[in-house]
Parts: C-alpha cells; sequence; structure tokens
C-alpha cells in the first residue's frame, strides 16, 4: 500500500509538471493564426520575458505589442529541418497567463492538431512549461528564503536588544544596590548625628540652666538702692 502510494505521488508530480496543451485559433494583430496554446498559473511578467529568451534561441524575434513575438525563418530543429514563421502571442486570460504560439510553414500550412509535426510542437510548448514551472518554484523558495532570512533578522535584533535590556537591568541594579548601600551609611550617619545632637541638647540646656543660675546670683550680690 505505500508502495502505491509513493508510485501515485511520483505520477502525480511528473504529470504536474505539464499542462494540456489544446490547438485553436487566434487572432493576432488582425490575423487568424492556427496554433497550439496551453495556460499555467505563472505571473505574465515572467511568462513572456522567459517566453522571449527561449524564442530567441531559434532566430531574431520581432516583438509587438501586447505580449506578440514572430520570427520569420525560425530554425527549430527538434519541430522541422524547415524553416518555420513563429507567430506567438502571451496574455492573461481568466486567472491564467495564456501561451498561444503558431507554427507555419510556406503556402499558409500551420501544424494543428493533425498535423505530423504536431507532437514535437506539443512537446517544444510542453518543454516550456516545465521550463517556466521550474523558474516559477525558484521564485517561491527565494522567496521563502528572503521571508524567513528576514525574520531571522528581526529575530536577531530583537535578541540583541533584549541582551542590551538585560545589561542595561544590571547597571541599573548595581546602581541601586550601590545607592540602597550609600542610603544607608547616609541613615546611620544621621541616626548617629540625631543621637549626638539629643545629648548637645541636653548639655546645652544644663548649660544655660546653669547660666542662669550664675545669673541670679550675680544679680543678687548688686547693693539695693
Amino acid at each position: 500500500m505505500k508502495k502505491l502510494l509513493i508510485l501515485s505521488l511520483l505520477l502525480f508530480v511528473g504529470q504536474s509538471v505539464f499542462s494540456q496543451v489544446f490547438t485553436g485559433t487566434l487572432e493576432v494583430e488582425r490575423a487568424n493564426k492556427e496554433g497550439l496554446y496551453t495556460t499555467v498559473s505563472v505571473d505574465e511578467k515572467y511568462v513572456k520575458e522567459s517566453w522571449a529568451q527561449e524564442l530567441a534561441k531559434y532566430g531574431r524575434v520581432e516583438d509587438g505589442r501586447g505580449g506578440v513575438y514572430r520570427i520569420t525563418g525560425a530554425n527549430i530543429p527538434s519541430i522541422s529541418s524547415l524553416p518555420l514563421m513563429v507567430v506567438s502571442k502571451v496574455f492573461y486570460d481568466k486567472g491564467r497567463t495564456k501561451i498561444f504560439v503558431s507554427f507555419g510553414f510556406e503556402e499558409q500550412v500551420y501544424i494543428n492538431g493533425g498535423h505530423s509535426q504536431y507532437p514535437q510542437a506539443e512537446k517544444f510548448l510542453n518543454n516550456f512549461v516545465e521550463l517556466i514551472t521550474q523558474q516559477e518554484n525558484v521564485r517561491v523558495q527565494q522567496k521563502a528564503l528572503d521571508d524567513v532570512t528576514e525574520k531571522q533578522k528581526k529575530y536577531a535584533k530583537s535578541g540583541d536588544r533584549l541582551v542590551k535590556s538585560i545589561e542595561d537591568n544590571k547597571k541599573e541594579k548595581e546602581r541601586l544596590l550601590k545607592k540602597i548601600e550609600e542610603n544607608g551609611s547616609a541613615l546611620e550617619k544621621l541616626l548617629s548625628e540625631v543621637e549626638q545632637n539629643k545629648k548637645d541638647q541636653i548639655k546645652i540646656q544644663e548649660e544655660v540652666a546653669n547660666q542662669q543660675k550664675k545669673l541670679e546670683e550675680a544679680r543678687m550680690r548688686v547693693p539695693k538702692q
């Protein structure tokens, strides 16, 4: 059962690389073209960039408006030994990116579902789908890495702040402990000074009383007139 499950998964992965390829007609710059098309869930911008680079391998690419590409006399040995007129269009359609490509020969003969070169043309398009799927996976993984790296940076900064806070807390604790120690010494000094003040007050009171007594005695010695 486990082996069957693994085999099913492998088959699913292998099939998921390829999208369905259809044949049909599309109006490209006011002219109807027979060709092949497929859709992919990759951003139109990336598909256009990769498709232009892929087509450039087989001849001089003329970029038209609205995602249209042309090659006159394209040399694509994997499809045909004869020069091909390639007309393609990449555009957004119903939530997906659509890739249409027309391979034509002289006398307006196009590769369609009944043409002998159709399997080669279909494989050509599927190979590109596999390429952009892999490229998209690289972008997804790169973004995931960027996101994780950004989180790592945030955690690192947070860790640095926490370490600094701990150091600041330790310094504050040491300052407070020193302040408490200094405060304790100051308190002991104040208590000592209070006790000494009490003694000084008692002593001065005695001196005042003694001086008053001496004053009264001196007054008594003065003859009355």
